[in-house]
């Protein structure tokens, strides 16, 4: 039987380049293990034995990485083709934001490229939405923990690599799905029909009175968990205030510079109010857009703020809009991206308060 072919993504500091320094260095190969990769290879054997080998580790520089994702995945794929993988790793890229972006691309794009099972690791707010296509372990910030995380990828590599033909599923398209708390990753929101010997009502039933009784039961539904944060303090004297707006209905200059998507876009950008009023378009598939391009103060009330200035009500209202078209956009990219901006309108120190309008 033929070897299982393994390939490893790692960035710059994990191939042990160099830090921050050494950011901007681009792909390089080596067919030797380097830096968790001879992890890796003692963990193969560990679960494979003699059956896997890792035959190449891909490296790039974090920044040279996320300059441009695509062009980067695309030069990564015409390095990895001539290895002929069956399986790949990415990281663990724990909880940083570049390299844990970087491995979800390339999962995403070896995905597409060699149709074979892809895996990495992170925490669950870097994961974005990734963990649809790759198989992505659950991990905190900790690299310390990297000897644990590696063991679960390579067990989940293994369970993904093995031929379960002969194996019993109740799953209607014949898929083994590994079980997602025993491998300990994030649930990939797939939906499969299965085989169930009782009905929804009988299941439900079942479970209710368990709970009613205090007895074990499993739910079938893993509600997301959302973090609620307290408001800040009332501004006591609005006529000091400059204002910000923030809007995820999709205003952005005409031509969409930045190219944000009118679905499940994932990134922002800050425009200059009254230049981005002189010429606009809406990206936003959430709704009819027709009376923002009518008028633009519909989405974004800069002649309401306008008015309050002048009657001494408000300051001002700062010079910058902050954009991201958030239409079917996952909540955890919501979150993060709202942080940054957060971040950055108080580290430009313009603005006082901020208004959020959305559609």
């Amino acid at each position: 039987m033929a070897k299982t072919r393994v390939v490893l993504y790692l960035n710059q500091f994990f191939a042990g380049i160099g830090g921050e320094d050494k950011a901007d260095v681009g792909f390089g190969v080596s067919e030797t293990p380097i830096g968790p990769g001879n992890l890796y290879k003692k963990c193969l054997h560990d679960v494979y034995g003699d059956d896997a080998e890792l035959v190449a580790t891909i490296y790039c520089g974090d920044n040279y990485f996320s300059k441009d994702t695509e062009a980067s995945t695309a030069e990564a794929i015409k390095l990895i083709e001539p290895y002929k993988p069956d399986l790949f790793f990415a990281g663990p890229g724990f909880a940083a934001g570049r390299y844990c972006e970087a491995c979800g691309a390339m999962c995403k794009a070896v995905k597409e490229a060699f149709n074979i099972p892809v895996v990495s690791a992170m925490r669950d707010d870097c994961k974005s939405e990734y963990h649809k296509v790759a198989y992505i372990i659950k991990t905190n910030e900790n690299a310390a923990t990297m000897k644990d995380r590696v063991a679960e990828m390579v067990k989940l590599g293994k369970f993904l690599t093995d031929d379960h033909s002969n194996e019993p599923t109740p799953l209607l398209n014949l898929e083994h799905i590994p079980d997602p708390d025993e491998y300990n990753y994030f649930r990939r929101e797939v939906l499969a029909g299965a085989f169930i010997d009782k009905t929804v009502a009988e299941r439900s039933v079942t479970k209710l009175l368990a709970k009613i009784k205090g007895e074990p039961f499993e739910t079938e539904v893993v509600p997301e968990r959302l973090e609620i944060v307290p408001c800040p303090p009332a501004i006591k004297d609005m006529s000091k205030c400059t204002i910000c707006l923030v809007s995820d209905g999709g205003l952005v200059p005409k031509g969409n510079p930045d190219r944000m998507a009118t679905r499940s876009n994932l990134i922002w950008n800050s425009y200059d109010l009254k230049e981005l009023f002189k010429d606009y378009e809406v990206v936003h598939a959430g709704y009819f857009n027709d009376y923002i391009l009518a008028d633009p103060n519909r989405l974004l009330p800069v002649d309401a703020l306008e008015e309050d200035v002048k009657e001494g009500k408000i300051k001002g209202i700062d010079h910058l809009t902050y954009a991201m078209p958030a239409c079917t956009t996952v909540s955890k990219k919501c979150e993060e991206n709202g942080a940054i901006i957060a971040k950055d309108i108080v580290e430009k120190g313009e603005a006082d308060a901020v208004i959020l309008t959305s559609t």
